[in-house]
């Protein structure tokens, strides 16, 4: 019960990262924003007794007003250029969650952090937590592919496949660019929240580069072209990679993982029944 909470967690994280990957914008940063609405959500709860719906959908919308400051100016840089802003901003929240330490404990850690109370219902067991993962996670997926099945996400597809094409025919690629980084931005603060109160003990090194990275895998490993991708990739590896969790044998998965796919299935874990279907075909 307690690792499939975790598994809905990465889900959330996965999903929420696709808006800006569809947009043709590689986020390697999306562990801050997941940062900032965990501690957000935990300093609240912890500090100031807020109910935990409050304590959520706070750290929720800091990290989709960290979003918009760090999106509006450095939406217009492409590729590379992008990843490096993302990847600098993941580095100096990881940083301050360090050094301030008479609000965040620094690298003591922020233990204490209230279980989830839901209605004036405090869900003491694992097993109700896990059921409000589930519940957040749907609530997510549902939300993100409404606006990926939308004509918004049409917009963000065009993007991503041609801006030049799609600014010809009057899209405005900045504000549409700005719009899919926030609200990604806002589902990693949810799953942020959620991690806070679940695991009750914040490190500052928890969300640092290698989470980032390991977000994006799950996008790519999973297959970027279909929805479903970045939910088979976090549920595929989350999972895989359990026994090796917090050793260095983890990074060494993730690389391998990687590799394989790009070699195998450039298309992502979720194209492989229909290769084996037209292999099957192709036999008989």
């Amino acid at each position: 019960v307690h690792i499939f909470a975790l598994v809905f967690t990465n889900v959330i994280l996965a999903a929420s990262l696709r808006p800006s990957l569809t947009c043709g914008q590689l986020n390697i940063g999306h562990s801050g924003f997941m940062c900032v609405g965990a501690y957000t959500s935990a300093l609240l709860a912890k500090h100031w007794s807020v109910p935990f719906e409050l304590s959520l959908l706070s750290g929720a919308l800091l990290a989709a007003v960290a979003g918009l400051a760090i999106g509006y100016p450095s939406l217009r840089l492409r590729g590379v250029y992008f990843a490096m802003v993302t990847v600098a901003f993941v580095e100096v929240i990881r940083l301050v969650a360090q050094l301030w330490v008479p609000l965040t404990r620094g690298m003591s850690g922020l233990s204490g952090i209230p279980k989830p109370n839901v209605l004036g219902v405090t869900l003491a067991t694992k097993t109700s937590q896990y059921y409000l993962a589930l519940f957040l996670m749907v609530v997510t997926l549902l939300v993100l592919w409404k606006l990926e099945k939308s004509r918004l996400g049409l917009i963000w597809k065009s993007i991503g496949m041609a801006d030049h094409l799609a600014q010809s025919l009057g899209v405005n690629i900045a504000r549409h660019k700005l719009l899919a980084f926030t609200i990604g931005c806002f589902f990693a603060g949810v799953g942020g929240a959620f991690y806070a109160h679940f695991i009750r003990f914040l490190f500052p090194p928890e969300f640092g580069f290698l989470v980032a990275t390991n977000i994006l895998v799950y996008n790519f490993v999973g297959g970027r072209g279909h929805f479903a991708g970045p939910i088979v990739g976090a549920v595929f590896l989350s999972l895989l990679s359990e026994p090796f969790r917090g050793s260095a044998y983890e990074t060494i998965f993730f690389s391998i993982a990687m590799l394989l796919t790009i070699l195998f299935l450039p298309g992502g874990i979720i194209t492989l029944p229909g290769k084996l279907a037209g292999l099957r075909w192709g036999r008989a």
